[in-house]
């Protein structure tokens, strides 16, 4: 079985599907766990997102309108939703983090069962979903050496509605 995921699936998503298997060119190892193509299941949703630097530093935002990282405050799951979402717009622009949303995690089993979206489910102040990318012993480590290390521009812009403070040109100090 395959399983276009998300909510909706992503046009192209479907049409590179239907066109694999018209050309003969799938099976059931282009297919990941859950029946996804890896084509676009091979990734996170996070990946390509415009708003990775503020994830590297840990600088979140606090409300939707912050230009930060939006994981650990508002219940973004880009880190753990598949999807090539951020590198591939809809339509040819945009996904839910570019249109200043939280990912939903659409392609999920049981996404919409969430309670809570735009929430940050923790315990012990640490976010319940962490990244599917790292081992989570090493996520809260190097979130707590991020935080510690990030540019005072990065900080003051996670949490404002535009870039107060931009890069130094070159040739300046390292921020």
């Amino acid at each position: 079985m395959i399983n276009v995921a998300g909510c909706a699936p992503h046009p192209g998503w479907i049409m590179e599907t239907i066109a694999a298997l018209k050309m003969g060119d799938f099976d059931e190892r282009d297919l990941d766990r859950l029946g996804r193509p890896k084509f676009y299941a091979k990734t996170l949703a996070h990946h390509g997102c415009e708003r990775n630097e503020y994830y590297e530093f840990k600088a979140s935002a606090e409300k939707l309108s912050d230009l930060g990282c939006m994981m650990e405050h508002l219940g973004c799951k880009a880190t753990q939703a598949v999807g090539d979402c951020n590198q591939r717009g809809w339509n040819g622009g945009g996904s839910c983090t570019h249109g200043g949303f939280s990912c939903i995690g659409c392609t999920s089993p049981g996404f919409e069962e969430t309670n809570g979206f735009l929430e940050t489910p923790k315990i012990g102040g640490i976010p319940v979903g962490l990244p599917l990318d790292m081992p989570k012993a090493w996520f809260v480590a190097l979130a707590a050496l991020s935080k510690s290390a990030t540019p005072e521009r990065v900080r003051t812009n996670a949490t404002s509605d535009r870039v107060i403070r931009g890069p130094k040109r070159s040739g300046n100090s390292s921020e």
